[in-house]
């Protein structure tokens, strides 16, 4: 009896801790983060990160967001401001309201009418070892730089 109830406890824990297919981290305005974070599923930032921020699916950056760092991500949606270097492994999508200043390496970038981007972009492969090695360069030269 009491055995029953403790597999049956073990199997509700074990359903609870599945990832699910989509992960949603939220950082709500009014929040500040400084640092690293490295997320799975999607992350949405309506507050201020500065910092890095890594995951292999989506960053969406909302129309209040601000980010100041360095970004390696599978896609990005921006729509709030982005000061640093953006790598992105499949697609990059400026909405109307984006204002991006900095570098951008993808295979990929859509730019909606109305939106600022001042900066350079490179645009590579996709699902390329050109975004890495970039990266690579990236991190030798500031390297070098100190």
């Amino acid at each position: 009896m009491f055995n029953q109830k403790k597999q049956e406890k073990l199997a509700i824990n074990n359903e609870k801790t599945k990832p699910s297919v989509e992960v949603l981290t939220f950082l709500g305005m009014g929040t500040e983060f400084k640092g690293k974070i490295i997320f799975q599923g999607t992350l949405r930032i309506d507050g201020l990160v500065e910092g890095e921020i890594e995951g292999n699916d989506t960053l969406t950056l909302g129309e209040n967001g601000i980010v100041k760092g360095v970004c390696k991500v599978g896609k990005a949606v921006i729509s709030g401001k982005f000061r640093g270097d953006l790598f992105v492994d499949e697609k990059i999508i400026l909405k109307s309201n984006a204002d991006v200043e900095g570098k951008i390496v993808t295979p990929s970038l859509i730019i909606e009418e109305g939106a600022h981007f001042n900066g350079t972009c490179r645009m590579v492969e996709p699902k390329s070892r050109e975004v890495n090695k970039e990266l690579e360069n990236e991190e030798s030269q500031e390297i070098v730089r100190v």
